[in-house]
């Protein structure tokens, strides 16, 4: 049986459990909940098929007891017993096709095998009174080894299952008036019992080893995902202004492109330059020179806030920003928003040739594409439309489509 290993316990929690050891066959709380819970589900998918193999097994057995019983009266006291042990099996492995009660497994498998051994235990001094039949007790040892080692319980629940079910078996037959061999269980019922307690125990630390290294391989992967998930992150990124870096914005341009170009939707553009930024480095130092750059950015980020749009630095104090299904005049629209909120920002530029503060020139571009255009002839059409709103001034912008330049009285 192998299960996944949970991610939800940490690497140091699973290091400490392999160093403290699994001595008890039993994990801290937290991790001991969610492996009963995976242990229950596998456990009795693999049921499934190891109860077909337990209940041929039990046939088989319950054959060759059969032939040997020559008194017709015994053979129907012992399969009205010893039938049941069928039953058992029978139940317990059509209810592990139940997927909703995966969650009883221990409880009906333990108490199952706890009747079994129960019931192979009287039918030894109930038959064996009239028949002393050897395989008698070998069907008490089957019992008990199949339920230590084979039906897939936990150590614990078996121990339980085993013990208490040849406790049970003890009780009946002396409130019966049975007479019991001793010898003969010692040598068959407890000498099982020891061993398949060893076997338990072996599959079940074994087991538990191996779901702990399952962990860590399950967090090896988790961190590799995320470190992956990061990597491509920062590729797409600028590390400056945490806005889309150029080579990501080249992907999502062309992709953009493609679906305007084939549903026939707008897709506007908007290059954005801060004014004078060459003198406000000069006068200010580059740290606060980066720090503008971030806070426009912020800007930048909020007016493309729907998922498909988009903001990247073009270069230096250069962006671009993309407006899928926008047409020329909400692009028009968009830009003296974000020309107005700069200006009320009020970030102070001294050694502006246009105000006492921070200002952006804005150069706008709409298209619905045709096959006949290129992309980076529309890439072009806005640094154009950019340059124009320099050459009247600034802290304007100009929209590539118009024909009058777009003019924003400054505040």
């Amino acid at each position: 049986m192998k299960l996944v290993g949970s991610r939800v316990i940490s690497r140091e929690k699973v290091n400490a459990l392999i160093v403290r050891g699994l001595n008890y066959v039993h994990f801290s709380a937290e991790l001991e909940s969610i492996y009963r819970t995976q242990y229950k589900e596998e456990a009795a998918y693999e049921f499934r098929f190891r109860g077909l193999i337990i209940l041929i097994l039990y046939l088989f057995l319950s054959y060759g007891i059969y032939i040997t019983i020559p008194d017709s009266d015994v053979v129907v006291q012992w399969l009205s017993l010893y039938a049941w042990v069928g039953i058992i099996i029978l139940i317990a492995w059509i209810m592990s096709f139940i997927k909703r009660i995966n969650q009883y497994f221990d409880l009906y498998t333990t108490l199952g095998s706890m009747l079994a051994v129960a019931i192979s235990f009287v039918v030894i001094p109930i038959i064996g009174l009239q028949q002393e039949n050897a395989l008698l007790h070998a069907a008490m040892m089957y019992a008990v080894v199949i339920i230590y080692s084979f039906v897939g319980m936990r150590f614990y629940n078996a121990i339980i299952a085993g013990w208490c079910g040849g406790l049970i078996g003890y009780l009946v037959a002396s409130r019966l008036n049975y007479d019991i061999d001793w010898t003969f269980l010692n040598r068959t019922y407890t000498f099982s019992s020891f061993l398949g307690m060893s076997i338990a125990y072996a599959i079940d630390r074994q087991h538990r080893e191996n779901y702990l290294q399952n962990c860590i391989i399950e967090l090896n992967k988790n961190e590799l995902t995320e470190q992956a998930l990061e990597l491509e992150r920062l590729s797409q990124v600028d590390a400056l202004t945490g806005l889309a870096n150029r080579r990501y914005l080249d992907y999502r341009l062309d992709q953009q492109w493609r679906f305007a170009l084939r549903h026939q939707t707008p897709l506007s553009i908007m290059m954005v330059d801060i004014d004078y930024f060459k003198n406000y480095n000069d006068h200010f130092g580059h740290v606060t020179g980066d720090q503008c750059l971030q806070i426009i950015a912020d800007h930048l980020k909020v007016v493309t806030s729907r998922s498909y749009e988009l903001a990247a630095r073009y270069g230096g104090e250069e962006f671009l920003l993309m407006f899928p299904e926008i047409d020329e005049h909400q692009i028009e629209l968009i830009a003296e928003i974000l020309i107005q909120q700069i200006n009320e920002m009020a970030l102070p530029h001294p050694s502006s040739l246009v105000a006492p503060h921070v200002t952006i020139s804005i150069g706008c571009a709409t298209i619905i594409p045709t096959a006949q255009d290129k992309l980076n002839t529309f890439i072009r059409k806005a640094d154009e439309a950019l340059y124009q709103a320099k050459l009247m001034g600034r802290n304007r912008y100009h929209n590539a489509s118009a024909t009058i330049l777009k003019n924003i009285q400054v505040l």
